[in-house]
C-alpha cells in the first residue's frame, strides 16, 4: 500500500517547493551580483526536478482496482504537480533570461 505522503505529494510537496523558491527569489538576486554566482538558477533548477519528482512520485505503486476516490486524488496529485512545475519552470526561465544586477 503506497504512503499517504507519496499519494499527497503533488498536492503538498510541490507548492511548498514552489513557496521556498519564490522566497529564495526574493533572496539570492542579492547573492549573485555580489558573489557573482548563480545561484538563482541552480536553485530554480532543483525545486523544478522536486516538484516533477513530486508530482510523479502518485502514480508509482497505482493499482487499477484502487477505488475512484483514491485515483480522483492521486490523478489530482499529479496535475497539480505538475502545475506547479511549470511555474517554477516560468520562475527559472525569468531567472535566467533577466540580470538581476542591471537595477
Amino acid at each position: 500500500m503506497m504512503t499517504a505522503a507519496a499519494k499527497y505529494g503533488g498536492l503538498i510537496f510541490a507548492p511548498l517547493v514552489w513557496a521556498i523558491n519564490t522566497q529564495l527569489g526574493q533572496i539570492l538576486p542579492y547573492v549573485d551580483c555580489s558573489r557573482r554566482m548563480h545561484w538563482s538558477l541552480i536553485a530554480s533548477s532543483v525545486t523544478i526536478l522536486l516538484a516533477v519528482a513530486s508530482s510523479l512520485a502518485p502514480q508509482i505503486g497505482s493499482k487499477p482496482e484502487e477505488a475512484r476516490t483514491g485515483l480522483f486524488i492521486r490523478h489530482l496529485s499529479v496535475l497539480v504537480g505538475l502545475v506547479f512545475a511549470f511555474a517554477l519552470v516560468l520562475q527559472g526561465g525569468a531567472a535566467w533570461l533577466l540580470n538581476a544586477c542591471e537595477h
